[in-house]
């Protein structure tokens, strides 16, 4: 039947005829790892009541491709009985906006909806954005696309098909208690990277005939695994699929013939202006350096840095549950010894991102309506901001501070993060946290701590026998704040030491090193003698305190008086030498009271000193 003899024009005019499209290309729509998300579509549209399946998930992740493969097991007559010969076709809304067509978007829509009804034996409608009808085409009057679908719906006299996102669905269309009735939902999950793998090397073939190049298996996981890494307002499989599709028109260009690592490498360096060297270093790499780069930055915590990385190493090389996050740790030890440095630090060394640490402080989370803000709430539409931060960085440190504040309810979270390697938002949305380090601080047991290297010496020093009754009284003290079941979860408990002189000393050079690094950017050039640093071992160590009393008075001695006097100094170009020095003695026996000072000298020889005392 021609055009112009056509008993659907409206249908012919305003919606794409997917089957055609699929029948003049099937092998561009055949579709890998969504057997069970067709079955569920097909048993939908076979109900007596329901009928009208609404695939909910985020974009990106196939929803489109589904109702494609559908045309093409109709085509290849695979379906059931109630779906054989019928034509799926697709309708986008914003092609009934065009008024220069004559009639209004009501006018069109309900003319499409009236033949879509008289042919229902024959025709198939899939809506993508289906939650846009709700409110569609209203323009003040009482009418909408809402309200002209839900009548037809009601009576059974439709077939659709609709496509939307999770929060899409939550605020239109669970709304609407009446549209709500007549659809059934059906999730459909971002697939997991292995999925993902098999989704695209069965796929892959499409883009080797349309851009004449292959695309080796290594170059799959890499757009996978960076996609995941470095895309994060995308999802699998899309995401890799442009990776790929990308990368291979860039190897057609320059007249490559194999797809490898480094082309998905060099797209995505100019996505996001990462370097190559960054993005292709792997994971044996990072920890090979791990450890080094830990010590150079953490003093006196070899033993907590080894714990960390041995953990670490164990997981990634797939000895440990690979659905369970990375791993999960309880640092314990008092104030100001390097737990949360220590997390810091790992997540720049592991993941190339300071800004990859997601920081949770427990003392704002003690109430029991506080968990709201860490999954999120659905009355309120608020995400959560532990859940949205893991969203949009997969590959993170989660440092949990002072876990001891926290209340019950998020401890309970916290578990099931541990147990389970996932968190379900308020909205629904399953979290993966397969990819994130699980870090908790406490200052439990830190008393224990201090009075046992009063007694034995530091906790380094301990014998094993003395550290294994160490240990055993800590997790008593512990198993007064926490359940056994959370406690059992936690993969790892590292004591950390606390910081003797010498330690401070190693902390001082350092300090000292990053605001000569600062200096430096002035062409500030600094030198200090060896008595400055026994200046600030006297004065900056409190073994209660860790490094903050160390890091205060650095500010307070050197950082402040040589900022104030770089101020007022009118420096010329030339590279400057600012000298730091001690002016008296070290107190003794007989002189307890620390009275030196700080002498600062440029090498144009202006001098001033700190006029403050310790």
């Amino acid at each position: 039947m021609t055009k112009e003899n056509s008993n659907t024009p409206m249908l012919d005019r305003y919606t794409d005829n997917l089957s055609a499209d699929v029948s003049l290309r099937p092998e561009d729509f055949h579709v890998y790892g969504r057997d069970k998300e067709i079955q569920m579509v097909i048993r939908s549209l076979k109900r007596r009541s329901k009928n009208n399946p609404v695939l909910v998930g985020e974009p990106g992740v196939g929803k489109t491709a589904i109702v494609e493969g559908i045309a093409l097991a109709i085509i290849r007559d695979e379906v059931p009985a109630h779906l054989k010969g019928m034509t799926v076709r697709s309708l986008e809304l914003s092609s009934l906006m065009n008024n220069e067509e004559g009639g209004n978007f009501i006018t069109k829509f309900k003319g499409i909806i009236e033949e879509m009804v008289a042919t229902s034996d024959e025709n198939l409608l899939f809506i993508d954005e289906f939650h846009t009808i709700m409110g569609a085409g209203k323009d003040g009057q009482s009418l909408d696309a809402g309200n002209i679908i839900k009548s037809v719906l009601a009576r059974g006299k439709l077939k659709i098909i609709g496509a939307t996102t999770l929060d899409e669905y939550h605020e239109f269309i669970e709304e609407d208690r009446a549209l709500e009735r007549r659809t059934q939902p059906i999730m459909i999950n971002e697939p997991s990277a292995k999925e993902a793998f098999q989704i695209i090397s069965q796929a892959k073939s499409v883009y080797e005939t349309f851009h004449q190049v292959t695309i080796s298996d290594i170059a799959v996981e890499q757009a996978i695994q960076l996609s995941v890494r470095y895309v994060l307002d995308r999802f699998l499989p899309d995401k890799a699929f442009d990776l790929l599709d990308e990368a291979a028109a860039y190897c057609s260009s320059e007249g490559k013939k194999i797809v490898t690592e480094v082309e998905i490498a060099e797209i995505l360096k100019l996505k996001t202006g990462i370097p190559i060297s960054t993005i292709l270093k792997d994971d044996s790499f990072r920890l090979s350096e791990l450890r080094s780069r830990l010590k150079e930055k953490i003093k006196g915590q070899d033993q907590a840095i080894d714990a960390v990385v041995d953990a670490i190493a164990i997981s990634k090389a797939g000895l440990q549950d690979e659905d369970k996050p990375i791993s999960s740790f309880l640092f314990l030890g008092p104030t100001g010894v390097g737990k949360t440095e220590l997390a810091n630090t790992l997540a720049t060394a592991l993941f190339d991102d300071p800004e990859a640490l997601l920081r949770f402080d427990m003392s704002e989370y003690s109430q029991k309506e506080d968990v709201s803000r860490m999954i999120g709430d659905r009355k309120s539409k608020s995400k959560g901001a532990l859940t949205e931060g893991v969203k949009r960085k997969p590959y993170s440190i989660l440092l949990i501070d002072e876990i001891e504040k926290g209340v019950q309810e998020v401890h309970d979270l916290l578990l099931q993060v541990l147990d389970a390697g996932h968190l379900t938002d308020a909205t629904g949305r399953k979290i993966s946290f397969k990819n994130v380090i699980v870090i908790m601080t406490t200052n439990i047991g830190a008393q224990k701590i201090i009075n046992k290297a009063e007694m034995r010496g530091n906790i380094k020093d301990l014998t094993d026998r003395d550290r294994q009754q160490f240990e055993a009284s800590m997790d008593i003290e512990l198993q007064t704040e926490f359940r056994p079941e959370f406690l059992n979860r936690i993969e790892n408990q590292v004591v950390f030491n606390l910081l003797d002189r010498e330690t401070i000393g190693e902390i001082a050079v350092s300090k000292l090193a990053e605001f000569e690094s600062k200096l430096n950017q002035q062409d500030i050039e600094l030198s200090y003698d060896p008595e400055v640093i026994d200046y600030l071992i006297a004065n900056g160590t409190n073994v209660k305190k860790g490094a903050r009393p160390l890091t205060r008075l650095i500010k307070k001695k050197i950082i402040a008086p040589i900022s104030f006097k770089l101020l007022t100094l009118k420096l010329n170009h030339e590279p400057q030498l600012l000298k730091i020095s001690v002016e008296g003695n070290a107190p003794d026996e007989n002189h307890r009271i620390d009275r030196r000072k700080l002498l600062f000298q440029l090498e144009e020889k202006t001098h001033f000193r700190s006029e403050l005392t310790p």
